[in-house]
């Protein structure tokens, strides 16, 4: 059975080289024919040549240069002097793709009449779009930098048009981000205004508190209580001696009378002391509460204003967002059609149609007879 198989395909390959013996004038013409024409209308007289200019970069890896910068806990991949990675480079590609770039482009290089978009055909926009997205492409690297490439018939135009879409892509992104920022900044300017109002007003309610005597709750209840506590000593031992003494001296005598008096002065100082404790057990309370509320709301505003400076700095950065690996140039050498691999197509191409041809027209006069 396989030794049947080989012989058949060997009679076959023979009858084809018996067919090309016999048929190798007209092949070569056709071929000549075909090769020539190819060589021919691919000519920039039927083919308008095309050149490339090409961007290639690197996305950054951070878009906070105040966390990049001014945060000691950044992790490495915040660095600021760190290439973007494969999600930093889909985030480039997303934002050339989009439809503001393209505007642009299109506005100032009037892509239109460049393209010769007919407008009074059908679907005109459509059609800029088509020739739009097949001249210029934007694709990632193996080594995930991303390449902007633009082909058209005029080299400076090719060029230029690249360096545009890389700078865009700049503004673009700095546009979005600010968008943002500005927003997270409102907010945060809004949340310190309003912690320092509160601040503001328990800082009135302390001043009112220190106005009815009471400065510090916790130094003057300890010193008033240590007062009281030697003033209500004094006051019982005054009191005990005086009855000591009236056993041996007339109510006229000095010792008595000066007893008498620290005894007075002792009460005085008892009373005026447990005023001073009463006011401080009416308003101490809310003084220590507005102290530690106070302390924790200077922290927190100053963690407002840390964050807001962030914002700022955030705000206001003209930072690149790429690192670029090549610029643009205009290009020397056509990059489209590529006539040698037009004319070998298509002379491969009438060549094998030629022999089938050829094949078919034997295989029904064998039929025939």
């Amino acid at each position: 059975m396989f030794q049947k198989a080989r012989e058949t395909a060997y009679l076959e390959s023979t009858s084809v080289f018996v067919l090309l013996l016999r048929w190798w004038k007209p092949l070569l013409v056709l071929t000549l024919v075909a090769a020539l024409s190819a060589l021919i209308f691919s000519g920039p007289y039927f083919i308008k040549p095309k050149y490339r200019s090409s961007v290639v970069f690197f996305p950054a890896a951070t878009n906070s240069i105040s966390k990049a910068i001014l945060d000691p806990s950044s992790s490495d991949n915040q660095d600021i002097l760190a290439f973007g990675a494969e999600e930093q480079a889909e985030q480039a590609l997303q934002i050339l793709n989009s439809d503001e770039i393209r505007e642009i482009i299109i506005k100032d290089y009037n892509l239109t009449a460049h393209y010769k978009i007919d407008q009074s055909k059908e679907f005109p926009r459509t059609r800029l779009y088509e020739e739009y997205s097949d001249n210029i492409t934007f694709s990632r690297t193996e080594y995930l930098s991303v390449r902007i490439d633009v082909l058209d018939q005029d080299p400076a135009i090719a060029a230029s048009i690249a360096n545009d879409i890389l700078s865009l892509l700049d503004t673009m992104k700095t546009k979005i981000q600010r968008a943002r920022i500005t927003s997270a900044l409102q907010v945060v300017e809004n949340a310190y205004e309003d912690k320092q109002a509160a601040i503001q007003l328990k800082e009135d309610s302390l001043t009112q508190l220190r106005q009815h005597g009471v400065m510090d709750f916790k130094n003057q209840s300890m010193i008033w209580s240590e007062e009281y506590a030697r003033a209500f000593s004094t006051y019982n031992n005054e009191k005990a001696s005086l009855s000591i003494l009236k056993n041996y001296h007339d109510e006229s005598d000095t010792t008595i009378v000066n007893s008498k008096a620290r005894i007075e002065g002792a009460s005085s100082r008892m009373k005026h002391l447990q005023l001073q404790l009463d006011r401080l057990a009416s308003f101490g309370g809310a003084s220590v509460s507005l102290n530690e509320e106070l302390s924790l709301e200077r922290k927190e505003l100053s963690l407002l204003k840390e964050q807001c400076n962030k914002l700022k700095i955030d705000a206001s950065q003209n930072l690149a967002h790429t690192f670029i690996v090549n610029r643009a140039e205009q290009s020397e050498k056509k990059a489209y059609p590529t006539r040698w691999l037009i004319v070998l197509i298509t002379t491969l191409s009438a060549f094998l149609l030629g022999l089938s041809v050829i094949l078919i027209r034997e295989r029904i006069k064998e039929l025939e007879y």
